[in-house]
């Protein structure tokens, strides 16, 4: 099996700014959407999470990046919807542990 090089870029990191807003947003939310880099903040989350092979929580990646869990679950969440992290159904401390999908 061949593990994924988390320094190499197999997958498109980043979401668009219309996925981070609602339809019905006032313009200042729109303008934030627009303002926020997730390519890269996706892109730290992936590498962190694929140096720890047992996963992450939440609260974990909150702490090693030094941000609040707010600011780190909406890239979890494009991560999983991206197929590049799973859900390992273990829970550790309340949260669910995330970890990297091996891809063959």
């Amino acid at each position: 099996m061949n593990e994924l090089d988390p320094n190499t870029k197999p997958f498109s990191f980043g979401t668009e700014p219309h996925k981070l807003h609602r339809k019905d947003a006032p313009d200042t939310s729109v303008a934030a959407a627009h303002k926020v880099d997730t390519a890269t903040d996706e892109e730290k989350v992936y590498k962190i999470i694929c140096g720890y092979p047992k996963g992450l929580t939440l609260k974990d990646l909150a702490f090693i990046m030094n941000k609040q869990n707010n600011a780190i679950s909406g890239r979890i969440t494009a991560l999983l919807q991206k197929n590049m992290v799973e859900d390992s159904g273990d829970r550790r401390d309340g949260c669910r542990v995330i970890r990297q999908i091996k891809h063959v």
